[in-house]
């Protein structure tokens, strides 16, 4: 991947697709259109849609938040909105390419009441890149093509579509959570929670104890649930979020390692120096440094 001393915000495209929220784009086609863009898609970005982006064919590895994810044939890339991503220049994969609107989820879960994403979940505790088993990569494979072929008849409402593609996401979504069929929904529903708290929160609050308080239950118990969900603890996690939110504003709003330690609640620059670093390895100012092509 390479790098940008800026990344820039890319919102949704495709107008003639505007009003169902959804385009599906051949990879091949979406290079031979490089030119097209106004910006480089080798190079970090972010974006304001979901960016769903399936490999038929290629090796290689995807950037999503500043960490690289290998990836291989039949393999499925989740990005969020808000998600900083790029891809890998020295491959050039076969399939295809989802951009859909928020606006789409809005309406899809207003005619599917089964619940089949949940961004900040799993953005916190799955990787962004899923291996396919050969019966989901042939239901990605008949859904978009069925997704193109009810896009080409232009009917009068876009339901077909929504049912096509909701239907292959929570067939992904439930090989991407396999990990979690140990789990009852009492414990699904107390580590949402927490996640949203977390989301909600860690601008000001990194203290396990403070978020256990906030869910009546001890520090302990709030541990155990999220090992059991994610593998990580309930510091992990926070940590986590906090780290990303540092880059985020390092990397692509351009603040300064003063004004992000500002942003985020840092009172000390010291020790917000040292806890990024011993999370991450390099200082804020070197991975600034890093963002922008110069170390």
């Amino acid at each position: 991947m390479k790098q940008k001393s800026e990344i820039p915000n890319i919102s949704y495209r495709a107008p003639s697709l505007e009003e169902s929220g959804i385009q599906v784009l051949d990879l091949e086609r979406f290079r031979e259109r490089l030119n097209l863009y106004p910006f480089d898609p080798y190079c970090p970005h972010r974006v304001s849609y979901f960016c769903f982006i399936y490999i038929e064919q290629g090796s290689g590895k995807h950037q999503v938040d500043f960490n690289e994810y290998p990836y291989q044939s039949k393999s499925f890339i989740f990005i969020n909105p808000n998600q900083v991503h790029a891809f890998d220049s020295q491959d050039c994969p076969q399939g295809k390419m989802v951009n859909i609107t928020p606006e789409f989820f809005s309406t899809s879960s207003a005619n599917i009441r089964t619940s089949y994403f949940a961004p900040v979940h799993q953005s916190l505790t799955a990787s962004p890149v899923l291996a396919l088993s050969k019966e989901l990569d042939d239901s990605c494979q008949v859904f978009l093509d069925e997704v193109r072929k009810a896009q080409l008849e232009e009917a009068d409402d876009d339901v077909v579509v929504q049912l096509l593609i909701s239907a292959l996401l929570i067939k992904l979504a439930r090989q991407r959570e396999s990990h979690l069929i140990h789990l009852s929904e009492q414990q699904k529903d107390r580590f949402d929670q927490f996640i949203d708290l977390v989301e909600r929160r860690y601008f000001k609050e990194r203290e396990v104890l403070q978020y256990a308080q906030w869910m009546h239950t001890s520090y302990k118990s709030l541990n155990l649930l999220c090992k059991s969900c994610s593998g990580r603890t309930a510091k992990q996690l926070i940590d986590f979020r906090v780290t990303l939110e540092i880059k985020r504003k390092l990397a692509m709003d351009g603040l300064s390692v003063q004004q992000t330690a500002d942003d985020l609640g840092f009172d000390d620059i010291t020790y917000f120096n040292k806890y990024f670093k011993r999370l991450n390895g390099l200082t804020p100012a070197n991975f600034k440094r890093q963002s922008e092509g110069k170390g």
